[in-house]
């Protein structure tokens, strides 16, 4: 399991197919709370590719969101992902895990979610493995959707986004550092990759969780 030197004082970590499909219903969750030495519960919303951050736990039914996050000891916030972003940020008393694609790295997800956490403070931030630049060919209206809210720090070639990077330059303008990690998920057999599997790519998880 990938981790993050940045958020090393953190449980959390960054899974890929060697440690289970997340796609709900699935055992997986109980081995990541393991691993994590939380007792849980694990928790992540229903992901639509939008900028909605909501707080753990949940009354009621999973929420439709692209961030969790929370200030309760022992609770693993998640997102599930197959190319898309996962970041993971995290303050002395709370943590979040957001889900960005390009539909949400345009929507600002990571900005509201860096704001529903108090604002820039001491927050640590890391982004697991996604597709990189040198798989991801979009069309014109993608570069300019995120364009228009990401300084243009080194995340497009062409026509090629690096939604990572795109990711930790808005964090980066925010006063926030990101530590990248992990390989393309579009390259690395040893990731989950919608673009190279299509519908049936299982998902991995990016979790977090604030101590006991």
């Amino acid at each position: 399991m990938l981790r993050a030197t940045t958020l090393a004082a953190y449980p959390h970590g960054f899974t890929g197919r060697e440690h289970g499909d997340f796609r709900p219903p699935t055992g997986a969750a109980g081995r990541m709370l393991a691993r994590l030495g939380l007792p849980g519960p694990f928790i992540a919303a229903t992901q639509v590719h939008g900028n909605r951050v909501v707080s753990a736990p949940f009354d009621g039914d999973m929420p439709e969101a692209d961030a969790v996050q929370s200030r309760l000891p022992g609770t693993c916030v998640a997102v599930r992902v197959a190319d898309c972003v996962p970041i993971l940020l995290a303050g002395p008393d709370r943590v979040a895990a957001v889900h960005a694609g390009w539909r949400g790295t345009a929507a600002d997800i990571v900005r509201h979610a860096v704001w529903a956490l108090g604002g820039p403070g001491q927050l640590r931030a890391a982004i697991g493995p996604s597709i990189r630049g040198c798989c991801y060919e979009v069309g014109d209206e993608v570069i300019a959707a995120i364009g228009a809210v990401t300084p243009r720090d080194g995340w497009l070639a062409g026509r090629r986004v690096d939604l990572a990077k795109a990711n930790a330059a808005i964090l980066a303008d925010l006063g926030v550092d990101a530590e990248i990690v992990g390989p393309c998920t579009h390259c690395s057999p040893d990731y989950w990759s919608h673009r190279r599997d299509g519908a049936g790519a299982g998902r991995q998880v990016g979790a977090i969780g604030l101590p006991l």
